[in-house]
């Protein structure tokens, strides 16, 4: 079964900044999709497990989102 995380991220201004999360959400271990709206701040993890938080904030380490 998919199971949706869904993030509020801080530092999202455009498309570029949308390509850079989600290239480095989606290498979390069980992740399926992801979608970035620097629209809305935000991301949604669909995985094949529960995404812990912390995995989030290590792949985005060394960059400024948060």
């Amino acid at each position: 079964m998919v199971q949706t995380t869904r993030l509020q991220l801080l530092g999202l201004t455009c498309g570029a900044c949308e390509k850079v999360i989600s290239k480095r959400l989606k290498t979390i271990d069980g992740v399926e999709e992801v979608h970035v709206s620097s629209v809305n701040g935000s991301a949604s993890i669909m995985a094949k497990r529960p995404i812990d938080i912390q995995e989030v904030k290590n792949v985005l380490q060394g960059t400024h989102y948060s």
